[in-house]
């Protein structure tokens, strides 16, 4: 029934934090949201999550081999969507929502596995570091998709460890570097997905 709920609700909560976004940006005036972007964001968001769960157990048997916990190597590819939804909006928040709502939809879908509730964390930091990388690189190119998404990635990484795997010396190297890989190629991907997008949707 909650993910049911969720699941209606997604252009809601994104229109509500459109709206918070706006009024704290500052006092400046921002672009009403538009249905367009609200439905590339609810679509590139429920992506992610659907690329989390089809990728991760392909990528478990490289993360067995290396004796480190799988997930790290599928980060990537999930946050890819998120870096897209956040090129196609004028919204400065609009990976930061992405991130909180897929969090609520894990939780309903049972997705959240070992990270219970902290998974509202793990979701939504990498978000907030999609959006900031933003900020500091304005060309919303393919150096933006690569950087961001590489930094969001190695992120998610580290929150995950501190809740739950505590990986320390070679094996938190390894961790990490996976997860970089995985936001390198995922943040290739949202590049080239992104151009071609940009080109339709105007």
């Amino acid at each position: 029934m909650l993910c049911a709920v969720l699941e209606r609700n997604q252009f809601a909560i994104l229109r509500i934090g459109a709206s918070f976004d706006s009024k704290m940006n500052g006092g400046k005036t921002v672009k009403r949201i538009s249905a367009r972007e609200l439905a590339v964001m609810a679509i590139c968001l429920t992506l992610g999550l659907l690329a989390k769960r089809i990728i991760s157990p392909l990528t478990n048997t490289l993360t067995d081999f290396f004796r480190i916990p799988g997930g790290s190597a599928a980060v990537g590819f999930s946050l890819a969507f998120l870096v897209v939804g956040k090129h196609m909006s004028h919204v400065p928040c609009a990976a930061t929502m992405m991130g909180f709502v897929q969090s609520l939809l894990a939780l309903a879908l049972g997705m959240s596995g070992y990270q219970g509730i902290l998974a509202v964390f793990s979701y939504t930091f990498p978000g907030i570091v999609i959006d900031v990388t933003a900020y500091f690189i304005k060309q919303r190119g393919t150096l933006y998709c690569f950087v961001s998404c590489i930094l969001g990635s190695v992120v998610s990484a580290l929150i995950s460890n501190m809740i739950a795997f505590h990986l320390k010396g070679i094996s938190l190297v390894l961790w990490l570097l996976l997860s970089a890989l995985s936001g390198a190629l995922g943040g290739y991907i949202a590049g080239l997905v992104s151009t071609r997008l940009s080109k339709i949707i105007k």
